[in-house]
């Protein structure tokens, strides 16, 4: 550059003016002087810059462990048979035997109709039934001797019939002025009042069986294929009472609207305090599935695709993200899937670092207490050996140094 200024200056006008060289070498180191300290600041501001630093997070070491999932669904409670309580023959109401809502025993009477004419009608009807049964047997021993017809034979053998099946009737018409329990349980409705007429098959109450209690629900179509008969599940009642239950049917048809299966379950209710119709929330067991429990549920994150998920770190502690599926909710915790057999979850400061990012872990408990790692070992003695090399570099002539500490 000097050089360059010196030969145009002296093939200029000035060249012959008392000391111009002096006055290029002036500039020249000028010039010099000013490009050396535009490089020192520039240098100066680029170590005054600031550097991130390192974020530490707290992590837990998980392992995967095989856990029944459940699903939650939301039933009603129905008695486990229910019939409409109907008479048999026609009359008036003679006695109420039981009352509304009370519990009584298989063939308990429960009403009864008033016989009226029906004991003169048996009468009749067995007269009737045994003449037709001497003009029978009169008929058969004529047959054989050959004194009447194969038609007249048969003609008093179809009377003996109809007058036996007439005799059997009004035994029947009889037994019906009587209404019975058709199994143990609640009588729920009661319509009729003594003296009241009712006529021939018409509904006077309905009988309900409420031990077992039956509880009906919905299950939504993905879960169908994890079912199994036979389980138990827990179902929380709007009455407060917490009871278990057997599922006992599993539908093979989904619904049409809902694309829901129907399911029911079955639980004991001697007292009979459960009745019909209470909202039932149920945890439904499904199949055993491999899955990781959170202790910390905070630790969920979304991810750039909006997946509800985890971050963990890896040996290099550079931060990753797990999608995941939750298998199932406890009061201490959260069981989910679709991460690996073992994992680095962090559990605490996941918020303020992005997946590739280096970090600085604590490897805590599930209290949140500190736990000493072969990590936090390696990096003591890695910065013991650097003290150590740093020393004897200090004293002795510098030496090749070997260290024996791996970073695991």
């Amino acid at each position: 550059m000097i050089q360059q200024l010196r030969y145009r200056y002296e093939n200029s006008k000035f060249a012959n003016k008392k000391g111009s060289t002096k006055f290029v070498y002036i500039v020249g180191f000028a010039l010099i002087l000013w490009f050396l300290f535009g490089m020192v600041f520039n240098s100066e501001n680029e170590e005054a810059k600031p550097t991130p630093e390192t974020v530490r997070v707290d992590v837990q070491k998980l392992n995967k462990r095989n856990v029944m999932s459940d699903v939650l669904i939301y039933g009603q409670t129905k008695s486990s048979e229910k019939v409409a309580l109907k008479v048999r023959t026609s009359g008036i109401v003679e006695k109420k035997h039981v009352k509304k809502g009370q519990f009584v025993k298989k063939g308990t009477p429960i009403l009864t109709i008033k016989m009226e004419d029906r004991i003169a009608k048996l009468n009749a009807a067995k007269s009737a039934e045994e003449k037709a049964k001497i003009e029978f047997n009169t008929a058969k021993t004529l047959l054989k001797q050959g004194l009447i017809s194969k038609v007249e034979y048969v003609a008093n053998e179809a009377s003996y019939r109809n007058a036996k099946a007439t005799l059997d009737n009004a035994y029947l018409d009889i037994d019906y002025t009587t209404v019975r329990a058709p199994f143990d349980g609640v009588l729920n409705e009661f319509g009729v009042e003594e003296g009241s007429y009712v006529g021939k098959e018409s509904e006077v109450g309905v009988f309900l069986n409420l031990d077992p209690i039956k509880i009906v629900a919905e299950v939504p179509e993905k879960y169908i294929t994890r079912l199994t008969k036979g389980v138990v599940a827990n179902a929380h009642l709007s009455s407060g009472d917490k009871i278990d239950a057997l599922l006992t049917y599993v539908g093979a048809v989904a619904n049409t609207s809902t694309r829901t299966f129907s399911v029911e379950l079955q639980a004991k209710n001697k007292d009979r305090k459960i009745v019909e119709g209470l909202t039932a929330e149920i945890r439904l067991p499904l199949n055993t599935v491999p899955a990781i429990k959170l202790s910390v549920s905070s630790c969920l994150t979304f991810g750039e695709d909006g997946s509800v998920g985890v971050k963990t770190i890896d040996d290099t502690n550079t931060v990753h993200f797990y999608p995941v599926e939750i298998v199932k909710e406890e009061k201490d915790g959260l069981w989910v899937s679709g991460l690996p057999e073992q994992v680095n979850v962090i559990v605490a400061g996941g918020e303020f670092v992005n997946v590739g990012e280096k970090v600085l872990p604590t490897f805590v408990g599930e209290n949140g207490e500190k736990i000493e790692t072969t990590t936090d070992t390696t990096e003591s003695t890695q910065t013991k050996t650097q003290t150590q090399t740093a020393t004897t570099n200090a004293t002795q002539p510098k030496t090749e140094t070997i260290s024996t500490t791996e970073n695991k």
